[in-house]
């Protein structure tokens, strides 16, 4: 069901080219659609090369073959979002029966802490692809401010400490581990949710499981497309345009395929937010959500998330 989440074509704004304006008005407008509609967009031409992902995949994947105990050593905490998940830590489900099955790194600064000892190009892959990652952010949040007819320069200078103390926005390194037959009934790989911040950017791999629910309820399946990253909105983009862009719900099943259950998946999200004192009112004056500061919102979902 590919045609129901929009494809935008990022076109001039994911080279390195200085766009056009007609350009900047085009990506805006069909980018805000998008995301008015079902919350989702997939965004080709982006500009980050495919073996990008592919080096974070390699270097972070032998850091989830480790063991348990040695990748304990670099868990992280409630709010601190620098550090491993392990499987079982993170609830995203009221359904305190329900299992997820999932593991992840959170890198939140580049300079923070890593398992060098263990996984040395763990490190290097992940700065420069977080750095990649900030610039492409940078030309979302300008096209997107254009389409709604903001200030190009408003949510760009909201964003000007990311990837660093003053600021929530990490990249998430997922790693979905394979399954068995014996898996217990109702287990999900990741339970429904919206993200917390801005927008996330999702590149992930080709086994699937990854729903998205439109604007009827149903749940569609978000089919990987080769070389496009997928881009949802989250919770404070939703309050600051006062619902009128989307924070959909999504979820990551396990495939019935006995093929694909066995295999496991892996995704890399670079989950923006606002700098952290920003404080997140509707642009267009309404009441329909209660101002609160983007570090307050995402400590607020984080202790829910990991503080049970």
């Amino acid at each position: 069901m590919v045609a129901e989440i929009p494809v935008v074509d990022l076109g001039q704004l994911g080279s390195s080219d200085e766009p056009s304006t007609a350009e900047w008005d085009r990506v805006g407008r069909e980018v805000c659609q998008a995301f008015s509609g079902i919350g989702f967009v997939y965004l080709k031409n982006h500009g980050l090369p495919n073996e990008m992902v592919k080096e974070v995949n390699e270097s972070s994947g032998k850091f989830f073959q480790l063991e348990d105990n040695t990748k304990r050593k670099y868990e992280r905490g409630v709010v601190d979002n620098q550090g491993y998940t392990a499987i079982g830590r993170e609830r995203l489900s009221d359904d305190r029966r329900t299992q997820e099955f999932r593991e992840s790194y959170d890198v939140k600064r580049p300079d923070g802490m890593f398992p060098d000892e263990e996984v040395p190009n763990m490190r290097p892959s992940v700065e420069t692809f977080m750095a990649a990652c900030k610039g492409l952010t940078e030309r979302i949040l300008k096209a997107m401010a254009i389409g709604l007819g903001q200030d190009p320069a408003f949510f760009v200078s909201n964003h000007q400490q990311m990837c660093s103390d003053n600021n929530t926005t990490c990249l998430r390194i997922l790693y979905y581990p394979s399954l068995q037959e014996n898996v217990p009934e109702g287990s999900i790989r990741c339970a429904s949710h919206t993200d917390y911040g801005t927008f996330a950017l999702l590149f992930q791999d080709d086994v699937g499981g990854l729903q998205v629910k439109d604007t009827a309820g149903r749940w569609i399946d978000a089919v990987p497309v080769p070389g496009a990253v997928l881009v949802n909105v989250g919770d404070i983009l939703q309050f600051w345009t006062s619902g009128k862009l989307r924070a959909t719900e999504h979820r990551v099943l396990i495939p019935p395929e006995e093929v694909r259950r066995r295999s496991p998946r892996r995704s890399v999200v670079f989950f923006v937010h606002p700098d952290d004192p920003v404080l997140i009112t509707p642009l267009d004056g309404s009441s329909a959500y209660q101002p609160i500061t983007a570090k307050d919102h995402t400590d607020l979902r984080f202790r829910q998330t990991y503080g049970y």
